[in-house]
């Protein structure tokens, strides 16, 4: 019953999925710092005022895939990347972690210390990398 009644949610009661999903990107201290735009394939991020800050999605490299961060200028420039729960910056190093669940994810720097979270109740991994990469300052 709670499958049906989450699909019954997140469908807004059609059957049919409404994109983009979004949420609400909430700093440690409980600010909410921005949205995460859940789509079928990607997820965009903007700021408090709604001005785009970047996006996350997925491409095979080298047979792997690999979620990329990119900015939203006008050259959409690669800003990072993110494997296995990290956080990688255009240089190769690490930046922080992110952590999920079925509804949650977590976002830490590289000490370990809690910097953000939001509710992401689709695409989690996605989704979990890309509030990563906004609230660690990937995405300025």
């Amino acid at each position: 019953m709670v499958a049906v009644t989450a699909l019954w949610v997140l469908t807004g009661g059609t059957g049919l999925a409404q994109t983009p999903l979004t949420t609400e990107i909430v700093s440690a201290t409980g600010e909410v710092r921005g949205e995460a735009k859940v789509f079928p394939n990607y997820v965009e991020v903007v700021d408090s005022l709604g001005t785009p800050k970047g996006a996350v999605g997925v491409v095979m490299v080298q047979g792997r895939l690999r979620l990329f961060l990119i900015h939203a200028d006008a050259r959409r420039t690669l800003v990072g990347w993110a494997e296995q729960q990290r956080v990688f910056n255009d240089r190769d190093e690490l930046v922080g972690y992110y952590f999920w669940t079925p509804t949650w994810s977590y976002v830490y720097d590289t000490e370990m210390n809690k910097v953000g979270e939001a509710q992401c109740l689709a695409y989690q991994g996605v989704c979990a990398a890309g509030i990563a990469g906004y609230l660690l300052g990937l995405m300025p």
